[in-house]
């Protein structure tokens, strides 16, 4: 059958138009919403592929990089030791070793006093190496010594990491990965590996598994009494049930293998730089016994390089802002639908049906917007422990009144158009038309809201891990990073402007590009293009 194509009076094709083509191509034209949009599509980008950037561990603690400022050319073991050089030099500057002027020592205290530390620390760096560059000054005996002692630690320690675990019965045949086999198959390795008994193996990890859960329950209900502990502890473990002790036993058994594993690479490679025949970084697979053998990786722990410097635990910042990412962009969308959906559906019934459901609907949300919202979020907190799950209901908790009341709005200007009154008169149940008529209809004014409300929820996500009841470590988000940094904030600033950049540039973004999906779906609009 030919397709016939609509023209008009002058023969030229008439090409259809919808809201959502209308909409894209007023968006178009407002730059800024675009360039917010691209901005947002960047950040989504980088926070689902985290795993998969060539970035360090986001958790991984190196005690020795605390506090490693950013650089984009030095690696950590320079850092490091000119850190270390700055104190000799200022100990040597206080005992009178090294010597500056009167004005300049004048002027160290006033930096002391006033408590720029930076400051001190840089200028007798600069004035120890031009001194000792000229010959005019040297280290006494015990300060060498820790300056020979450092740079043979920045020379030799190493990280290593198991990357993959393989077992086999016997010699030749087909390899399996540890990870992926039973927790009884496990146990029995570990206990041919231990040489231990596999039912003392056993028993020693329902301990430790009843350790972690108690030590959870602690976090999550502090307070209670020995007894009320026990019995918690005993409801979980019937809850997750034997599967779930499984599932967390394997994970400790497969961390001791692994941890022995290292040792014995650690013993290997150690040996390898004593006679000189190591070479970094290396990557090899070793034989562990007759059934098991690691694939393991080392590299030099010192020859990192931390682009926006490392937090108080030496945890790179830059890895920690992008998993950051994830968990702040995650709890502002999921807060975001879960109070839309609510919402929608409790302001979709009030407008349509009216009535006394209306009017009790519209007074519950009126108590409620007489509440104080984030002491809710707090108490709902305190109450139920904190964790990411909780955090998503405690913000999602009472968000969802002012969507509830703009759908309300909405349907009740549509529930007497002729498409609604056509669908009723067909027998279209109150349902039906409400899911098929209403709420699609309203789609516009739901989209640019939640735009709106992503940032919205990133900030209280903020506002609450500053107050220390956000997101728990080892996990991070851009809010707990800032509050982690304010203690900081005047010796190590980097910890406490990277993250912040990073959240402010995305809450722009969001405001942007809502605001242009405001424009683009609202024709009326003061913007309108």
């Amino acid at each position: 059958m030919k397709n016939v194509v609509a023209t008009n009076e002058f023969n030229q094709v008439v090409e259809g138009n919808s809201l959502g083509k209308d909409a894209w191509r007023r968006l178009r034209k407002n730059k800024m919403a675009v360039i917010g949009m691209i901005v947002v599509i960047i950040y989504s980008i980088l926070a689902a592929t985290a795993p998969l950037l060539p970035i360090y561990p986001y958790d991984q603690i190196i005690l020795d990089h605390q506090h490693l400022r950013p650089s984009l050319t030095r690696t950590s073991g320079e850092i490091m030791m000119e850190n270390r050089l700055k104190d000799l030099y200022f100990k040597a500057w206080r005992s009178g070793e090294l010597v500056v002027t009167e004005a300049e020592s004048a002027q160290i205290r006033k930096w002391i006093a006033a408590n720029d530390t930076n400051k001190v620390w840089n200028f007798v760096f600069k004035e120890g190496e031009a001194q000792r560059e000229a010959g005019i000054f040297t280290f006494n005996a015990a300060d060498q010594r820790v300056i020979t002692r450092l740079q043979d630690k920045i020379d030799t320690e190493f990280l290593i990491d198991v990357t993959q675990i393989t077992f086999s019965e016997e010699k030749g045949d087909k390899r399996q990965d540890l990870s992926k086999m039973s927790y009884e198959q496990i146990s029995r390795i570990y206990a041919d590996l231990s040489n231990t008994d596999i039912e003392a193996v056993k028993a020693q990890t329902l301990t430790e598994v009843s350790s972690q859960l108690m030590n959870t329950l602690k976090s999550a209900t502090p307070g209670l009494t020995a007894e009320e502990y026990a019995v918690n502890l005993e409801l979980e473990l019937q809850t997750i049930g034997e599967s779930g002790v499984a599932k967390l036993g394997k994970t400790n058994l497969l961390g001791k293998i692994s941890t022995t594993i290292t040792r014995q690479a650690d013993r290997d490679l150690k040996q390898e730089i004593r006679e000189g025949l190591a070479v970094f970084p290396v990557e090899r697979i070793i034989d562990v016994n007759d059934q098991l053998q690691a694939k393991v990786t080392a590299t030099k722990k010192h020859e990192r390089m931390y682009y926006l410097g490392t937090d108080y635990s030496g945890r790179d910042m830059l890895s920690r802002i992008i998993y950051g990412s994830q968990v702040s962009i995650a709890i502002g969308l999921v807060g975001t639908l879960t109070s839309v959906l609510i919402g929608i559906v409790l302001g979709a019934i009030a407008g349509y049906v009216g009535g006394k459901v209306d009017y009790i609907l519209m007074r519950i949300v009126d108590i409620m917007y007489g509440l104080p919202y984030m002491l809710l979020v707090i108490i709902f907190m305190a109450i139920f422990g904190r964790n990411i799950l909780n955090l998503f209901g405690a913000l999602a908790l009472v968000s969802w009144l002012t969507i509830a009341r703009m759908v309300r709005g909405q349907v009740m200007s549509l529930k007497n158009s002729e498409y609604v009154e056509a669908a009723r008169s067909m027998g279209g149940s109150t349902a039906r038309i409400i899911l098929k008529h209403m709420i699609p209809n309203s789609l516009s004014v739901i989209i640019v809201y939640s735009t709106l409300r992503v940032p919205a929820f990133i900030m209280q996500e903020s506002f609450l891990s500053f107050l220390g009841l956000g997101v728990q470590a080892p996990f991070a988000s851009w809010g707990s990073l800032v509050g982690d940094a304010v203690d900081g904030m005047t010796l190590y600033p980097w910890r406490l402007i990277f993250p912040a950049i990073a959240m402010t540039l995305f809450l722009f973004a969001m405001n942007f590009f809502g605001d242009g999906l405001r424009d683009a779906f609202d024709p009326q609009s003061k913007n309108e293009l």
